[in-house]
């Protein structure tokens, strides 16, 4: 279709729509941002529908988006610079409803303690979906979930992988073996053994602090990853990426479902 058969983003709207770039406002309305083709293509792909697009050239989405009837406003790129939370604005924005997951299944969810880093906690959930994790839970004092670095770092797997957030008293009550990653952890992780008939939960503390004593108290095992030992530690979704790689494999979980 023609650029001109498409509204162009008014002021008031474009302002409405700046307030999502703000926590409080993503909270009142239930909505959040999404920037990049890519990712708008990837979230189509698991059957996550935008409520609008946002777009300097319409013909990049039409591929994507079909004859599904979501709106389409046009507007010029310093407008797009202003939602875009990147250095490198995209050609396209779209807005998305918050999704309400629930963790239902638990025989391999990850923790994780106070991970403040937006771009941290992205990957950590893109790497959880991708090995097929049941879900993940975040302490209170971790970052939000639905800022645009998140769902832009978690390549959409954010709108999907059951979430949910808990304290130390929510994980005390848990059932579930308990393995924490630590610096000065006692036992190899590649050395640890499961029993994959119960459910399990990693554990991820945050780059600066680690693992908070009130949780460490609750560990079952204190893992550590080998590393060479002129390297102080590793990035935090890292080391997650690896823990959950390692049980995700003892658990013998399918992620072609």
């Amino acid at each position: 279709m023609p650029v001109e058969e498409f509204p162009q983003l008014s002021k008031n709207k474009l302002a409405r729509l700046l307030k999502l770039k703000q926590k409080k406002y993503r909270e009142a309305e239930g909505k959040t941002l999404a920037e990049g083709i890519n990712l708008i293509e990837q979230l189509f792909a698991n059957g996550i529908r935008p409520l609008e697009l946002i777009c300097s050239n319409p013909d990049s989405l039409m591929g994507i988006i079909g004859n599904k009837g979501v709106p389409i406003f046009i507007t010029g790129q310093n407008e797009l610079a202003k939602l875009s939370d990147t250095d490198t604005p995209q050609s396209a924005v779209a807005v998305y409803s918050i999704p309400q997951t629930k963790l239902k299944d638990r025989r391999l969810v990850v923790y994780l303690d106070g991970i403040r880093d937006p771009g941290n906690l992205g990957t950590i959930i893109r790497t959880a979906a991708a090995f097929g994790l049941d879900g993940i839970i975040l302490s209170p004092d971790s970052c939000e979930i639905w800022s645009p670095k998140v769902v832009r770092s978690s390549l959409g797997s954010v709108f999907w992988m059951p979430i949910q957030i808990a304290g130390a008293d929510w994980l005390g009550q848990q059932k579930s073996l308990k393995i924490g990653l630590l610096m000065d952890g006692d036992t190899d992780l590649y050395r640890l053994k499961v029993d994959s008939k119960k459910p399990c939960c990693i554990i991820i503390g945050s780059e600066s602090r680690g693992i908070s004593p009130e949780v460490v108290k609750l560990l079952d095992q204190k893992v550590y990853i080998r590393i060479n030992e002129n390297m102080e530690s590793l990035n935090a979704s890292v080391a997650a990426g690896i823990a959950m790689y390692e049980l995700s494999s003892r658990f013998d979980i399918d992620t072609k479902s």
